[in-house]
């Protein structure tokens, strides 16, 4: 693997963010190293520096939607990352910006997945977590709320929801029905 500069990263990221704007600071960090030729520390460096050029805005969402436990960075470009996209768009040849169009492309559909989907635990009175589960499945709104005993099974629960929202609805009115 080729590891990009900070240059070449920085542009990157501000591609990605402007074709998918909203997207987390987490799934952005998997796709650049999933399929960039980035590695953790140059990712980490461009979007820090990013951020402090006031290029990129982050807002924060405290639902949980698969990709972590609390508040979540949802990212967007400023009017000045924008303006740079544009004057550095043309250094980008057409295979990368074919590449960097079928990342955009995943990480909206990704986005499209974890917005039909959510899970938030708290803490009930007698210090057991409530786990709600929620779903809009195509159309079909589903959604369930589940106690349980300790912390550790309400994070499993909701770090596993993403995955298991297509298919859980139906499978437990199945059950449910015989």
């Amino acid at each position: 693997m080729s590891d990009i500069s900070i240059a070449e990263s920085k542009i990157q990221i501000l591609y990605l963010v402007d074709r998918a704007p909203g997207v987390s600071y987490h799934l952005l960090m998997e796709k650049c190293m999933e399929s960039l030729y980035t590695d953790f520390f140059t990712f980490s460096r461009s979007y820090e520096e990013l951020i402090s050029g006031n290029l990129m805005d982050k807002s924060r969402s405290g639902d949980f939607t698969g990709e972590a436990v609390g508040s979540t960075e949802n990212l967007t470009l400023t009017d000045g990352g924008k303006a740079v996209l544009n004057d550095l768009i043309s250094s980008l040849n057409a295979p990368l910006r074919q590449h960097l169009d079928e990342a955009a492309d995943d990480i909206r559909k990704e986005m499209l997945k974890n917005s039909s989907t959510s899970a938030a635990l708290e803490l009930t009175d007698d210090g057991k977590f409530r786990v709600n589960l929620t779903s809009t499945n195509d159309g079909k709104p589903f959604s369930a709320s589940i106690t349980v005993d300790d912390e550790a099974t309400a994070l499993k629960i909701c770090k596993k929801w993403k995955d298991a929202a297509e298919k859980a609805p139906e499978e437990l009115i199945k059950l449910i029905l015989g």
